[in-house]
């Protein structure tokens, strides 16, 4: 194994061409990565810490599985610092291999990870809901919030996640709440119950449990002004994503896929900008269209 140093580091292109670090780009495992520039440049944690922008304990972490690396932000730095060429980037962003020689008449802008204001106004994408909530869990997302918008399924995050004594000192602060349910009455639920393989009434029994949550137990401990605060509304439409906004500038869209439990399917977070046109908008007027079309539970 070659001695491990803390001095600049190059990463030889033959180890790009490699079976080994192509397989583990396209599994996004980032901890073998790790492992295998390690074995060929002799990099230290702290070394590649330092050209990737983690700390020598996140790199640690990453190396032994204990952390696990899918946020874009992250996979961004990584492939900065690695000064990871065109085709191991495809890789890595897209899932499957990609030869250097395939893409070679590829213009590089579109799919440098590194290009500034590639991905608008996404800030970061997680695997699945539960490396979401790892990274952020609900009272980061909350605790300092005035106006939040949900529209989604049974809104767990909120309902189930969130404390009630944090919802109540939320509502009674002066913060605003609108949370739009998936019709526990509907077809659309049913439809979904069908799809992801539940017994008949297992989401419409958790989402109607959730709406009289609030709609009894929180609003009734809560202050007249307070009361106004709150609002609760169905939809009955085919359930593409749950949408979370916060304090108009952050976007949280956890998308249902076929055939996966939603705690499975991808989370994106986006931060709205002036500087950029992005995806924020899109799902603000989504929001927007649904509550207009919504009803009373």
């Amino acid at each position: 194994m070659p001695v491990r140093t803390t001095g600049p580091f190059t990463v030889p292109q033959s180890l790009w061409d490699s079976a080994d670090l192509l397989d583990a780009l396209a599994a996004r495992d980032i901890a073998q990565v790790f492992r295998l520039v390690q074995h060929a440049t002799g990099a230290s944690q702290t070394t590649l810490g330092s050209a990737t922008g983690l700390s020598q304990a996140q790199v640690s972490e990453i190396t032994s599985g204990a952390r696990r690396v899918s946020s874009i932000d992250v996979l961004t730095r990584i492939c900065a610092g690695l000064s990871m060429p065109r085709h191991a980037q495809m890789t890595l962003l897209l899932g499957e291999h990609q030869s250097a020689s395939a893409i070679h008449d590829v213009d590089e802008r579109q799919f440098d990870m590194t290009v500034p204001g590639r991905y608008a106004d996404v800030a970061a994408i997680f695997a699945s809901r539960s490396d979401f909530t790892a990274e952020l869990p609900p009272h980061v997302l909350f605790d300092n919030a005035r106006d939040i918008r949900a529209a989604g399924l049974s809104l767990n995050i909120i309902c189930q996640q969130y404390a009630d004594t944090q919802l109540l000192r939320f509502l009674d602060g002066g913060g605003h709440l609108r949370c739009l349910f998936l019709d526990p009455g509907g077809e659309a639920i049913r439809r979904q119950e069908r799809e992801d393989d539940y017994p008949q009434g297992h989401l419409s029994a958790l989402t109607d449990l959730n709406i009289q949550n609030l709609t009894r137990r929180i609003r009734t401990q809560l202050t007249s002004g307070a009361r106004d605060r709150l609002a609760v509304r169905v939809y009955d439409e085919s359930i593409r994503a749950n949408v979370l906004l916060i304090d108009d500038r952050l976007c949280v869209v956890q998308h249902y896929l076929p055939r996966m439990r939603g705690v499975d399917c991808p989370t994106m977070v986006i931060e709205r900008t002036v500087h950029t046109s992005g995806l924020y908008a899109v799902f603000d007027g989504i929001f927007t269209s649904l509550w207009e079309r919504s009803s009373q539970p």
